[in-house]
């Protein structure tokens, strides 16, 4: 999937406007929730999504799914990374 794609197929779905996140290397979110479901697309680096469940991890062209009010914290590997997200 490109970019293109993964913004296109978010509308089609009803997410909002997607936002570009950057991370810096090595770093990992504090453990928090969203009140909306977050579609994810990884453009860059690895993208490692820590629930309950694991760590699902992403590399570049590959999206995941968060369901709302999932208890998750983001990681990313020794480049960094860049997403995008969607919310709805």
């Amino acid at each position: 999937m490109t970019p293109e794609e993964f913004e296109r197929q978010a509308r089609n779905e009803g997410y909002g406007a997607t936002k570009r996140v950057e991370f810096a290397a090595l770093s990992r979110s504090e453990t928090h929730t969203h009140d909306k479901i977050s579609f994810v697309y990884v453009i860059e680096g690895e993208f490692i999504l820590n629930t309950a469940e694991g760590a699902a991890r992403r590399l570049p062209g590959e999206t995941c799914l968060l369901a709302a009010n999932v208890e998750h914290a983001e990681e990313v590997g020794a480049n960094g990374a860049t997403i995008l997200v969607a919310r709805k």
